[in-house]
């Protein structure tokens, strides 16, 4: 009985070493960190993609930050807990990657494919990747070989053509009248005040806005006499941020300001003008600024094909975005295992290993004496 046992406890494990040949078992980099659109992405790829940006940013940031960079708070969620720098990143590598993979996904949408050329700068590129010292550092700690590389830097193109693809499609346009930029020099009397105990903006009480109002025309009264808006500025204690310029539907105090605005020539103020938090004297010192309008078409330009991309973009997510969960979407212990470290390298570190090490060896010579 027990020799027979013995043998069944040997030919179970023959064929599930058999069956494992055959099936093979996924190693950890080939597993699957999280699905999204219908678009799997590896550990390998997101660690790969962590390691860069966690290199990069020591390369940049490390002699600053020292040590503690990347368990350094750098912001809070939505139910106010710590985030830290290396979950900052780790964040965005996420971000990233489900970018790159819905828009590589729809490369047939506008015909995308990589040119001959294109193919040949990303074989170059992963080369240099490869002999670069930090392209090695990554390369090794992700276990990614020159394939793996490659296969990413593919995809970020394509993923890349696909978005230029998409803007060049909507072909959006900015005209003059939408770049116009207006210039003024502002003295805001705010109704509003902060609350001491909760740190929230509230109205001021009738009371207060009563005496903001008697400011704000006792200011004016100064300007038409003759003294200059910004020394009235500095009397009232307004003179933080006076100057602005902005285009149609843009200007920092919403439509209201920007109305009583354009009836002002240049150099001209206007009177008090009551806005729905803030009295406001406003004098118009460019009503049609064209150096800024260049510069502003461009900027607007680049906004406006955002927002188309955007909405293509979205449209192709919507559904997945509702199944979406930062937390359970994403293979959290899996994710966890990719931490970073970092030891800082300071010239006063040096200098103080180098005085260490000579009163050693000076001490030792002593003792040979």
């Amino acid at each position: 009985m027990k020799k027979l046992a013995k043998k069944l406890l040997c030919l179970t494990a023959v064929l599930a070493l058999t069956l494992s040949l055959f099936t093979g078992c996924k190693s950890k980099n080939e597993k699957t960190l999280f699905e999204y659109a219908g678009q799997e992405v590896t550990f390998q790829e997101a660690h790969v993609y962590a390691r860069i940006m966690q290199y990069q940013a020591e390369a940049q940031y490390g002699a600053y930050f020292g040590d503690s960079m990347w368990s350094m708070q750098v912001g809070t969620d939505s139910k106010g807990k710590k985030i830290t720098m290396q979950q900052s990143v780790k964040d965005s590598v996420i971000n990233q990657l489900k970018q790159i993979k819905v828009l590589a996904a729809h490369a047939d949408d506008y015909n995308v494919k990589l040119t001959k050329s294109e193919k040949k700068q990303i074989k170059e590129s992963v080369t240099a990747f490869a002999k670069d010292s930090t392209g090695k550092k990554v390369m090794k700690k992700t276990e990614a070989d020159k394939d793996m590389i490659q296969k990413l830097y593919e995809e970020s193109t394509i993923a890349s053509k696909v978005m230029q693809a998409i803007i060049k499609k909507a072909n959006v346009t900015v005209t003059d009248d939408e770049a116009k930029t207006v210039k003024v020099y502002k003295l805001v009397f705010t109704t509003k005040t902060t609350d001491s105990k909760t740190g929230k903006e509230k109205d001021m009480t009738t009371a207060e806005k009563k005496d903001q109002l008697k400011k704000a025309k006792s200011a004016l009264k100064m300007i038409k006499k003759g003294q200059s808006i910004s020394s009235v500025a500095k009397k009232f204690s307004v003179n933080s941020d006076n100057e602005e310029s902005y285009t149609k539907g843009k200007a920092t105090l919403g439509t209201k300001f920007e109305t009583a605005a354009a009836k002002l020539k240049k150099n001209q103020v206007s009177g008090v003008v009551e806005l729905d938090d803030a009295y406001v004297i406003i004098k118009m010192l460019n009503p049609n600024d064209t150096t800024a309008a260049a510069s502003n078409k461009s900027t607007l330009l680049q906004e406006k094909q955002q927002a188309a991309y955007e909405k293509v973009y979205k449209k192709w997510t919507k559904d997945a975005d509702k199944k979406w969960d930062d937390k359970k979407s994403v293979d959290q212990d899996l994710w966890k295992e990719v931490k970073f470290k970092y030891k800082a390298t300071t010239a006063s570190t040096a200098a103080t290993t180098t005085t260490t090490t000579a009163a050693k060896n000076t001490t030792t010579a002593a003792k040979n004496k």
